[in-house]
């Protein structure tokens, strides 16, 4: 049966086993806990669920704005739904932000709880594990997976995605990073100009997020096309993100992506990126439209050789 999800705490049936948190990136410690609960609801029959929150990262009074994505709603409501429960993703509102901690745990019907040690909740983040344990909440704390020696965690993914550290990201993700896009029409300069067509794919949350700031600069990955019909279909890719400086300058950045020995336009189908590999060089401003010929042809002749490795 295809996996559900809703809109509403409301929906929680009772004395269900519940995965809860912001887990924005879906990364390897959001896994952990994912992991674990699924297993004590295999074990106790009771039903697996996850609730999340939308429009901010944690149960928190605070006002500082939400950190940008890593993935957009989207995105990761499909990494959520792949572990197979049942998912909530209950708006933060400003009367949700008002809920006490005490009538917030009343919403949970009796769940068993999943969730990491820095879990907060209700009015001004007054709920906490302490908290939990007082009100006789079943609780189980996960243990944080751990990267190079230290916490994954979702400000460590975006670090790395902000400095082109893919391979990273990837490692704490446990999963190449992600993203999904709409081809739209360019200026087709790079098509017309070297003989080597472009999709592009502004950078940006399919409802409008705004997405983790990655390096500008070229990398290799794949691109997966969806069409109305047939099976997607993967492609090696070489991709450029940035603001082009060197033809059209660009006010946002977007995807410009290159499918290796494929010259189809694919206007208006979805796209979905994935890179795990090391930024192959930053984005720069050439001096002629021949030197940057010059460049592509380098870093189309290196993910070639890459994609052999």
């Amino acid at each position: 049966m295809k996996p559900l999800f809703f809109d509403s705490l409301d929906a929680l049936p009772p004395a269900t086993a519940l995965a809860v948190g912001a887990f924005d990136g879906v990364h390897r410690g959001h896994q952990a806990i994912l992991q674990q609960m699924l297993s004590v609801a295999h074990d106790s029959g009771k039903a697996p669920w996850i609730l999340t929150f939308e429009g901010a990262p944690t149960l928190s009074a605070s006002s500082n704005p939400a950190p940008a994505r890593i993935y957009d709603a989207a995105l990761q409501t499909h990494y959520l739904l792949e572990s197979g429960a049942t998912l909530i993703r209950q708006p933060f509102t400003s009367a949700f932000s008002a809920i006490s901690a005490a009538d917030f745990l009343t919403r949970l019907k009796g769940a068993e709880v999943f969730c990491g040690d820095d879990w907060r909740f209700g009015k001004g983040a007054q709920g906490d594990i302490a908290f939990l344990k007082e009100h006789k909440i079943a609780t189980h704390l996960v243990p944080y997976a751990q990267y190079k020696g230290e916490r994954i965690s979702s400000t460590r993914i975006r670090a790395a995605l902000t400095a082109g550290a893919m391979d990273d990201a990837t490692a704490m993700l446990g999963r190449p990073w992600a993203f999904c896009g709409v081809v739209q029409h360019g200026r087709a300069l790079a098509g017309k100009t070297f003989g080597v067509p472009t999709l592009n794919l502004p950078y940006q949350g399919r409802a409008g997020e705004m997405l983790v700031p990655l390096a500008h600069g070229v990398y290799h990955g794949t691109a997966t096309i969806h069409q109305a019909t047939g099976a997607p279909k993967t492609y090696q890719a070489l991709i450029n993100f940035g603001t082009a400086p060197s033809i059209k300058g660009l006010e946002h950045p977007l995807f410009e992506v290159h499918l290796l020995d494929v010259s189809d336009d694919f206007y208006g189908c979805t796209v979905t990126l994935q890179i795990e590999k090391p930024r192959v060089r930053a984005e720069r401003k050439f001096e002629s439209l021949t030197a940057l010929h010059a460049q592509i042809l380098e870093d189309l002749a290196f993910c070639r050789e890459n994609n052999r490795s």
